[in-house]
């Protein structure tokens, strides 16, 4: 027991001083993936790993964001603090953040959204 109770604090400290993976694109950046409409629905991305060489794809799809009519209208990208919006052709359009301090009052708000629009000429 007594050599268990020795043994974590040498483990805690091996994972505190493990450095964090980095990975690298591999090619020039994410390569978009499009549907047959030519809607851009995705990214995938080809990264490698800094220290080891070894290859990692990474693919991430959009969930579709509609009208009020079902007619898709962009793309969403999930991200950490909140989801990025974007149009048909795979631009950032906007963003969407949510509000947990909302959420006791409204547990359905998807929280606040910014759309940028391009100016009229």
């Amino acid at each position: 027991m007594n050599a268990n109770k020795a043994l974590l604090p040498l483990v805690f400290l091996a994972a505190a001083c493990a450095s964090p993976v980095e990975y690298r694109y591999a090619r020039g950046g994410p390569e978009l993936i499009k549907n047959e409409d030519g809607h851009v629905v995705g990214q995938k991305e080809m990264l490698r790993d800094a220290s080891t060489g070894e290859m990692y794809e990474n693919i991430v799809y959009f969930t579709p964001r509609k009208d009020a009519n079902g007619k898709v209208i962009g793309y969403e990208e999930s991200l950490a603090p909140g989801v990025v919006l974007r149009d048909l052709n795979g631009r950032r359009v906007g963003v969407r953040y949510t509000d947990l301090r909302s959420r006791g009052t409204n547990p359905n708000n998807e929280g606040v959204t910014v759309i940028i629009t391009k100016p009229e000429d």
